[in-house]
Order: C-alpha cells, then sequence, then structure tokens
C-alpha cells in the first residue's frame, strides 16, 4: 500500500482563507515536529498561507528538507493556515494507517534521505521537492496494533 491509497496530500480546500484574520504556519516555524512560532495576522497574508490545517494534518516541508521543518498537527487553533511550502497530508481514505505513525514513518531518517536525495537534484532555485514524492511512498504492511505500539515508542522517544 502507498501513502495516496490512504491519504490525501495537499487536500483541496472546500472553504476559502478567512478574512478577517489567520493563524498562520510557515515553514520556519517548525523545526524537527515542534511548532515554534504562530503568526496571528489580520492583514497581508503572504501568498503562501494557503493550506487550510486541520487536526490530524501532517505537514512535511518540501524545500530543504534535511533541515526537517515538519509537523503534525495534534491540535489546531482557530483560522489555522499553512505555507503552501509543505506538502499537507490528510488520514482520511484508511482507518487501518494510524496518524502518527504514518507523520513517524514520512519523518524517519531514511525517508528524509530519499527527499534529500530527489531536492538535491531538482532545478529549482532552493532544493526541493514535490508531493508525487510522498504519494508514492510504500507504507510498511504492518498491523494496526503494531503501528499504535511503534506510535507509542516514538512519541516517548521525541517529548
Amino acid at each position: 500500500m502507498i501513502v495516496k491509497d490512504v491519504a490525501i496530500c495537499n487536500p483541496k480546500n472546500k472553504c476559502t482563507i478567512p478574512n478577517n484574520y489567520i493563524n498562520y504556519i510557515d515553514i520556519a516555524s517548525v523545526t524537527s515536529g515542534i511548532l515554534e512560532n504562530v503568526q496571528h495576522l489580520t492583514k497581508n497574508y503572504p501568498s503562501r498561507a494557503q493550506r487550510i490545517v486541520k487536526q490530524n494534518d501532517i505537514l512535511i516541508s518540501s524545500v530543504r528538507p534535511n533541515l526537517k521543518h515538519n509537523y503534525y498537527v495534534k491540535y489546531v487553533l482557530n483560522n489555522m493556515v499553512a505555507s503552501s511550502g509543505f506538502i499537507q497530508i490528510r488520514n482520511v481514505k484508511n482507518t487501518k494507517i494510524d496518524t502518527t505513525f504514518l507523520y513517524y514513518f514520512l519523518t524517519s531518517p531514511i525517508n528524509i534521505r530519499h527527499y534529500c536525495g530527489i531536492a538535491e537534484s531538482s532545478q529549482s532555485a532552493f532544493p526541493s521537492f514535490n508531493k508525487n514524492v510522498i504519494e508514492n511512498l510504500e507504507i510498511p504492511n504492518i498491523s494496526l496494533a503494531q503501528q499504535k505500539h511503534i506510535s507509542n515508542i516514538s512519541e516517548l522517544l521525541h517529548s
């Protein structure tokens, strides 16, 4: 099973960006799974403010993946919007995949090296990769109980 079988990458927004304020996450707001800064903006939204964030979304930086600007959204603020520099992954297609496990799988050292290899060969101004790289990753075929066990251990190691 590959990621696009169980999740949507960069889901289309069913609503528009709020016009009174947003709580904005840019790539520099996140480091190694920790949200360090949310910008409360009331006007002059950045053009990259395009990804409406929901609880349990996964944000993977598509630019300079070696810097590990990745985040698992456990708690969402009102009008939370992320930069289009993130690949947004929403686990909505399959209840046999634990979203926390999916986050740790996508941000595992082997996958980060994979993203970096592709990003370094990109023709863009900055090392980057696109959502197809994530969509086509093969997810290990393990039970939901095993995924939850791995997630629990990973959470302990990263707290």
